[in-house]
């Protein structure tokens, strides 16, 4: 019987020990991964740490640079505002300056009510293209504009009342210079519209073939509308063709006479719009019919749209 004790005890004891040693090799497998796992996690934390104090420093960074950016817009707005106020001074100067001179030609230059109030329509028209602030920093161009059309205006009269036969090549032209002679020179406001819009007609339509006079004026005409300028007839009608060279824009206009208007009018039609498709005002793109008096207006506001988006 105690034989059988002492089997048993050792077998007991085998297994026990044979259990420990699992048990051992188990912990410890169990604790390099535990080693392991806290190694990594350090990293992962040291990480973490090291991100969120670049965010922060990021942060920082786009903080001053917002406040430096809201500082300079401020100072930005402020600025603009002052430009605003005295754009607006100015442009109350210039509408008070516009009254005064269309109450001189009002009372200067008595015309038709029935036309000025054509005119007026037309005006507001041609007038629709809503001024943005880009179109006031040309305000200068456009002056510079009006300026060489009032000059090439003058060396025309000049040209029709000095030397209308030279340019012109008619002799009505001629004898009624000679009958007016003696009563002192003739300026172009003395004769009537139908025969200073013949007279433009004539130059325009022979300034390629005639001698070097007209082209030198045809040249000088293209100079201040930026444009090529031809004339060609269409039944019987004399049509002025322009072309905008680096746009691709083109357009016609045409002597048309109305017999119940008293001055002559201009018809207005597109070719094409060129690279403007996109940005042409509404204007542009119809066909206008406006009076002689309306054209150094229609060429401004013309430039105004080819210099903003050029």
């Amino acid at each position: 019987m105690e034989d059988l004790y002492k089997k048993l005890y050792a077998k007991y004891d085998k297994l026990k020990k044979k259990q420990l040693s699992e048990f051992d090799e188990l912990n410890k497998d169990q604790e390099v991964k535990f080693l392991n796992y806290a190694s990594v996690a350090e990293e992962m934390i040291q990480y973490l740490k090291d991100e969120n104090d670049r965010l922060r420093k990021q942060a920082s960074d786009l903080r001053s640079e917002a406040a430096s950016i809201r500082s300079t817009m401020d100072e930005q707005c402020a600025e603009y505002q002052k430009l605003l106020m005295e754009e607006n001074q100015k442009n109350k100067i210039l509408n008070e300056e516009v009254e005064k001179l269309q109450n001189q030609l009002q009372y200067g230059l008595p015309c038709n009510s029935k036309d000025r109030n054509s005119d007026n329509v037309r005006l507001n028209m041609l007038e629709t293209a809503q001024v943005t602030p880009e179109e006031r920093c040309i305000a200068s161009t456009r002056r510079m504009v009006r300026k060489r059309s009032r000059e090439a205006r003058e060396k025309l009269e000049v040209e029709i009342t000095h030397g209308g036969n030279d340019i012109v090549g008619y002799n009505d032209m001629e004898e009624k210079s000679a009958k007016r002679s003696s009563k002192g020179t003739v300026s172009s406001g003395d004769l009537p519209n139908d025969q200073q819009l013949e007279s433009c007609e004539r130059i325009l339509y022979r300034s390629a073939e005639s001698g070097p006079a007209n082209f030198q004026f045809q040249a000088l005409l293209e100079y201040l509308v930026g444009m090529k300028l031809s004339a060609v007839n269409q039944n019987d009608e004399v049509c002025i063709s322009a072309l905008h060279q680096s746009s691709g824009y083109a357009f016609t206009l045409t002597w048309m006479r109305n017999e119940a208007v008293e001055e002559p009018e201009l018809l207005y039609r597109v070719l094409t719009l060129g690279t403007f498709e996109r940005v042409a005002p509404e204007w542009m793109r119809s066909v206008l019919m406006f009076s002689m008096r309306m054209w150094p207006i229609f060429f401004e506001r013309l430039a105004c749209v080819i210099k903003l988006h050029r």
